[in-house]
């Protein structure tokens, strides 16, 4: 995992929240010459739609088609529907993603709609974000990235924490920050680091 890579898939996933199919298609390039598979460049644009939804994620996936058949990276089929699965890969990973504060997020998340704390298990955590061709690590890059385009600071904060519980660094959580610079504005990014507590880091 270097630096480069991701920091490609940090600029592919605030492309694709600022919802600019030019850039799309470009950072897709760009990611696939930072050393991504197709594959990996598929899976940056599929787990956007947890964040900005199907429509922008629709888009980036027009933008992107061109290349992903080029390289192969469109599967020949979606993985087989495993609700029990998921569900206990998606209960590990939040788990892992989330540390001591699992509880409270699960009992939060409950507390206001019950269905939406089964599916962030089943559909985000578990169909989605444990999917392989990308490190939880790396996953998290796109995340950050995303969250501090369309300035969801409470997630941002969470998924900033997140990153480290995995295996990344501080230093790995402000860079994705950054990367979204182009798109997010230097405003942006100034509070997404005072908001994260990342401003010093490195």
């Amino acid at each position: 995992m270097t630096d480069e890579r991701r920091r490609a898939i940090a600029r592919l996933s605030a492309s694709i929240a600022a919802n600019l199919p030019e850039d799309v298609a470009r950072e897709a390039a760009a990611a696939l010459a930072a050393g991504l598979s197709a594959t990996a460049v598929y899976e940056t644009i599929l787990q956007s739609y947890l964040f900005v939804g199907f429509p922008r994620t629709i888009e980036a996936f027009f933008a992107a088609k061109p290349l992903l058949e080029r390289h192969g990276g469109i599967p020949a089929a979606p993985e087989p529907p495993s609700p029990a699965e998921w569900t206990a890969r998606g209960e590990s990973l939040c788990r892992e993603i989330y540390g001591r504060h699992y509880e409270k997020l699960v009992d939060t998340m409950r507390a206001f709609s019950p269905d939406l704390a089964a599916w962030m298990i089943l559909e985000g955590y578990g169909k989605t974000l444990s999917r392989p061709a990308l490190t939880p690590v790396e996953r998290e890059t796109g995340v950050l990235a995303i969250l501090t385009v369309t300035r969801m600071w409470r997630q941002l904060r969470s998924h900033t924490i997140g990153t480290v519980n995995v295996g990344g660094t501080r230093a790995i959580a402000r860079a994705a920050i950054e990367a979204a610079r182009p798109w997010a504005g230097d405003d942006c990014i100034r509070e997404a680091l005072d908001t994260t507590g990342l401003a010093e880091a490195t």
